[in-house]
């Protein structure tokens, strides 16, 4: 490409981001390792994009080399995908076509890349694995214990190996080289046979090649020499491990990730995965610095970056604009859910906004705001289940089992046979009264209409993968976003990646939110429903009180418009037990931040 080529490309660009100083010092940059902190809302996949654009045009990445990016789902690589062949060839002109580029820019999630090396590879290690890695039945390793096949065919010590890696990767402890070897020696001799494989063991066995056979590495460390990460904040252990087998010392790097929306740490994301990374690999740290999301409402601007303010602080920012953010506050239980009902309400009436509820956990107090929005005749979807609730479990299996039975080996995936596999499912479980599944159903068919509209053009094995990822990691939840409702009931961490016009987080009470009370000196303070934090934060207390702020901050986040928070004096802990001495938490109450009334719309 020649210099007046370039300089298009770059005015292109320029334009593109609106002259964005930070946007553009990650796009431009001469430097070959970048780790970009990317909060919701400011722009972190257009610039992205445009990097990737820019290395082609002054080949950073050469022929017949390709780019590797990963994301957290299956889900999100598609959306990166949708949006890679839709602007990069605007980008870099008329000549390199959507299919060309596709080829160039390989987007997936860290399973997706190690299934397709076992395709190749897995035979390396076992001749089970002649079998297309997609045919085997994907379980988690704590799945085995509770199945009668597999817990009565694995000895006890077996089965304490398989259980001791969930544990390892749950509590962020990455296993030596003899911990994964006789992991991956019980699930290729005694899980493959029988059909099943683990997810970790997806990963590990890539490992165990990687070590064995460097040459298979050397190949795949030549064929990339640029990796792109996304939501890097919630890599794990052991995809962190794969990430270090892949990077050489040529390797470009651009790792995305915001520290605040890290949420992940119960099962397993790296404490200070971005540090580390930067620190190990020389990488050069840029920042965002414009909330586009929230450009046009200076409240949730201010709101967004004061609540950043104080997580690089320890809560000790200096902050001369406060933020208003809307507040409910009932003396009961009943009292908060009649609010949020009336808001609820207001926002849906009339309009097409969308808005969400979102609660840190089920709770009683979760049941009581259901059962008045229901009162209230409102419609709602219900989306509050958890990824270890038995009957999310057992449908996410049932529908793998049944699409490996239907498309194990189908040429082609159209809408129309895709409905009947829905159909299908909907004869299963049409007939138990559950809310859970009868939710589940609304996703998947929510699911199949998106995907036949938006990405109608995918090829069959994408979509196949799609579907394959969403039933073996229980990701339907992650349809919410596109169900025909305008009233959408959740868990936050149900909710990370989704957004909506309003969001209401409620429940935001002192033992309720946070978890910390116990260790917190202000929890008995006299002030009467407010609970703040104190003016010096024990040690012990400050990493668990930034992992919840970061999951109230991911609540917020969620809004595209505007959100509001709610709480009562009335609390039930998990027992049931009522107390009436409920105080509204410290999050809403750090600094920068003041609650106003909530009555009218943002």
């Amino acid at each position: 490409m020649n210099e007046t080529e370039l300089e298009v490309i770059k005015e292109k660009i320029i334009l593109q981001h609106e002259g964005d100083e930070k946007q553009l010092e990650v796009i431009f940059s001469d430097r070959p390792r970048l780790i970009v902190e990317a909060p919701a809302g400011y722009g972190k996949t257009t610039t992205m994009i445009s990097r990737i654009a820019y290395l082609f045009a002054t080949g950073g990445v050469p022929n017949p080399k390709r780019i590797l990016g990963l994301t957290f789902s299956v889900n999100a690589a598609l959306k990166v995908k949708r949006e890679v062949a839709e602007k990069l060839p605007d980008l870099l002109g008329k000549q390199n076509n959507p299919a060309s580029l596709g080829k160039k820019v390989y987007v997936t999630n860290y399973h997706g890349f190690c299934k397709g090396v076992l395709k190749k590879y897995g035979i390396l290690l076992s001749s089970a694995l002649r079998k297309d890695v997609n045919l085997f039945k994907a379980i988690g390793d704590g799945d085995i214990s509770r199945n009668s096949e597999l817990r009565n065919f694995l000895p006890e010590a077996e089965i304490r190996v398989v259980l001791d890696m969930e544990s390892r990767v749950k509590e962020a402890q990455n296993p030596d080289e003899e911990t994964i070897k006789r992991y991956n020696q019980i699930i290729a001799n005694k899980l493959l046979p029988l059909g099943y494989i683990t997810h970790n063991a997806v990963i590990l066995f890539v490992h165990e090649i990687f070590i064995n056979f460097p040459e298979v590495c050397k190949f795949y460390q030549s064929y990339y020499p640029l990796i792109v990460v996304d939501e890097f904040q919630d890599t794990n252990c052991i995809a962190w491990k794969l990430l270090e087998f892949l990077i050489t010392d040529k390797t470009k790097l651009v790792f995305l990730g915001d520290p605040l929306q890290r949420i992940y740490g119960f099962i397993g994301a790296l404490p200070d995965v971005m540090d580390v990374a930067a620190t190990k690999y020389n990488m050069s740290k840029i920042a965002l610095a414009k909330n586009y999301r929230f450009r046009n409402n200076p409240e949730m601007l201010k709101l967004d970056n004061n609540i950043r303010l104080n997580a690089a602080s320890c809560f000790s920012p200096d902050i001369t604009d406060t933020a208003n953010l809307p507040a409910f506050l009932g003396k009961t239980q009943k009292s908060e859910a009649n609010q949020i009902a009336l808001k609820v309400k207001e926002i849906a009436s009339g309009s097409i906004n969308k808005v969400a509820v979102l609660f840190r956990n089920r709770s009683r107090g979760s049941e009581i705001i259901e059962e008045c929005i229901a009162e209230n005749k409102i419609p709602y979807f219900y989306g509050m289940f958890k990824d270890e609730d038995a009957d999310y479990v057992e449908f996410h299996n049932t529908c793998l089992e049944f699409f490996l039975k239907r498309f194990g080996k189908a040429k082609s995936i159209g809408k129309k046979t895709l409905v009947a596999f829905a159909d299908g499912m909907k004869k299963v479980y049409g007939t138990k009264t559950n809310k859970t599944y009868d939710s589940l159903i609304i996703l998947l068919y929510a699911l199949i209409e998106k995907l036949s509209i938006d990405y109608a053009d995918l090829p069959a094995e994408d979509k196949y993968n799609l579907f394959i990822d969403i039933f073996e990691n229980r990701q339907l939840k992650q349809a919410m976003e596109y169900v025909n409702s305008q009233v959408i009931l959740s868990t936050i961490h149900g909710a990370k990646g989704l957004e909506w016009d309003y969001v209401l987080v409620a429940d935001v009470e002192q033992w309720a939110f946070t978890f910390v009370c116990g260790q917190c000196p202000s929890r008995n303070s006299s002030s009467q429903n407010y609970c703040r934090l104190p003016q010096v934060i024990p040690d012990g207390m400050k990493k668990p009180i930034l992992d919840d702020l970061c999951v109230f901050y991911v609540g917020l986040t969620r809004a595209r418009k505007q959100a509001y928070i709610s709480a009562s004096l009335e609390r039930f802990n998990a027992q049931g037990r009522q107390f009436n001495n409920g105080k509204v938490c410290c999050l809403p109450l750090i600094h920068g931040i003041k609650l106003i009334k909530g009555n009218s719309i943002g």
